[in-house]
């Protein structure tokens, strides 16, 4: 198996996909983890995760306007889920524990943020965790922008100063009541600093002397946020139009801060950053028997959720996941993992040149039925990879004779002298039908062949045949691609023997083979 077959089968399973609510969030809140916490009444263990991502939760858990909500996949039986709310009550019912920042250590580059609004202040508090030195210019006398046109109930400014006090704890200057262009000149500021951020709004008062797109706003790329002067980037309202959302702007600022911190390390601006902002997800979710539920109520809805509100709204979260093919596989729900697991631990198994292959149970307990591929969202055919796997350890000389001793040993009495047989009805020289029982039913069950095989002579005009041997599965399954081969050449010759006859095959999996490796033979199931 290659790296690019290993990475195209890995890609297939979607389990580790990540659920709407997070694909759907423009910074990716990882909502399904945080509600989990929040269902066993760890509210300390979901304010880290909603710290984790969001700089300011604070204000975010008050303002959002919860994009994942509306994919919530909950809607599909009941309401989704209310995760705006339950962010809020991992903050009022999380112990009051200080806020760990890790900063990088510093670097001797100072970059200046134009715009205090939450885009600006996004991208200073990434970029001084960074370790650079940072400048927010603001033109008003005080920071957070558009963050004051919301209403106290809905805001409370007190709110506003905690989250905005990580800021002054990260070092990052601020310079308030000062107009670019007015109080500095632009060009001076970009001789000053290695790098600009221009977060000033919908309306900026000045372009700055930037090249401007068809509307004759300044040309922003809606990738890397660079606009036509190199080291200039700009984003949130000034990208966004007056429409943005809070969460929005804070995802610009963010997007920004990895564009302006790869242009000083001078490394691509444009590589990998397929997974930034909000995108749909892979992950198939079915919500089949689900039992519809409405959200949680609150007891008071100015005050939001308490802890036993919460706990129980955040419990309807469905926790996404796929797993289809492990809720109807035991094979694969043995081991504890899914294909994507699987296919990895596979490879690592065909690797090793030396020393135990963990694997090696996993590979050979599948049956190769074809169960998993029927169910998954991505057709992935976990049987296929594992007979591709027995096949590389037999060529290898890697495969532990003992695994497929038994069925292969059967495989070999059947077509054997004392089992095998190839002959025309009695009293007849030819056989316009073959019947081929298959080496299990023979064996396990001989009268009901011998029951079959007469009836069938007494309803099928034209002679009727009969055919004792095993089709070749063994070896096909245990990855004797060799010996399988040879197993049908013998088996198309005794039949083109006898004329070539109609072959009634009473074995599905007999059905199956001779369906895929001997598409000429004339096959009809009994």
């Amino acid at each position: 198996m290659e790296q690019e077959e290993l990475r195209s089968l890995e890609d297939q399973c979607i389990q580790e996909q990540p659920p709407a609510c997070a694909a759907a969030c423009p910074v990716h809140l990882d909502a399904r983890a945080m509600a989990a916490a929040v269902a066993r009444g760890d509210f300390a263990a979901a304010a880290k995760i909603l710290k984790k991502t969001i700089p300011f939760p604070g204000i975010i858990s008050r303002i959002c306007d919860h994009p994942c909500q509306a994919v919530c996949k909950r809607r599909e039986a009941g309401a989704p889920v209310a995760i705006r709310a339950l962010e809020k009550s991992c903050l009022d019912w999380a112990a009051d524990l200080p806020v760990k920042i890790t900063v990088l250590p510093g670097k001797e580059k100072r970059l200046a943020i134009l715009g205090g609004g939450l885009s600006g202040l996004t991208a200073a508090f990434d970029l001084a965790k960074k370790g650079y030195s940072i400048v927010v210019f603001e033109k008003e006398p005080r920071l957070g922008g558009s963050l004051w046109r919301f209403r106290e109930a809905e805001l409370p400014r007190e709110a506003i100063a905690a989250d905005l006090q990580a800021l002054e704890k990260l070092g990052v200057e601020i310079r308030l009541e000062i107009t670019i262009g007015r109080d500095l000149a632009f060009a001076t500021l970009c001789e000053e600093f290695e790098a600009v951020y221009l977060a000033l709004g919908e309306k900026p008062p000045d372009t700055f002397g930037l090249a401007l797109d068809e509307q004759g706003l300044i040309a922003i790329s809606p990738v890397t946020f660079a606009t036509s002067r190199e080291g200039v980037f700009a984003g949130g309202g000034m990208r966004l139009g007056p429409e943005h959302s809070p969460i929005q702007a804070m995802a610009d600022g963010r997007r920004a801060a990895i564009s302006l911190d790869r242009y000083l390390q001078k490394v691509s601006l444009t590589a990998a950053r397929n997974g930034e902002g909000p995108f749909k997800t892979r992950l198939f979710t079915s919500t089949a028997g689900v039992e519809p539920l409405a959200q949680e109520a609150m007891a008071e809805a100015a005050r939001g959720y308490s802890a036993e509100e919460a706990a129980r709204e955040a419990q309807r979260c469905l926790q996404c996941q796929c797993l289809e093919c492990v809720k109807v596989c035991e094979y694969l729900n043995s081991f504890g993992g899914y294909p994507k697991k699987y296919v990895r631990q596979v490879y690592n198994n065909l690797s090793i040149v030396m020393g135990q292959r963990h694997a090696n149970k996993l590979i050979n307990s599948c049956s190769i039925c074809g169960l998993c591929k029927e169910v998954c969202p991505e057709d992935l055919h976990m049987g296929l990879v594992c007979k591709a796997a027995r096949e590389i350890m037999v060529n290898q000389g890697k495969m532990p004779p003992s695994v497929h001793d038994f069925p292969l040993r059967d495989m070999g009495f059947s077509n054997s002298d004392q089992c095998a047989l190839a002959r025309n009805q009695p009293g007849t020289a030819a056989s316009r039908y073959l019947f081929f029982p298959g080496c299990q039913l023979s064996g396990s069950s001989p009268v009901q062949v011998e029951q079959v095989y007469n009836l069938l002579t007494q309803k099928m005009a034209g002679g009727m045949g009969l055919m004792l041997r095993c089709c070749g599965a063994p070896a096909d399954w245990s990855g004797r691609a060799e010996l399988f081969r040879e197993t049908l050449d013998e088996f198309t010759s005794h039949w083109q023997a006898l004329g070539s006859p109609q072959l009634i095959l009473a074995c599905s999996t007999c059905y199956e083979i001779f369906k895929t490796h001997r598409p000429q033979l004339p096959i009809i199931s009994l």
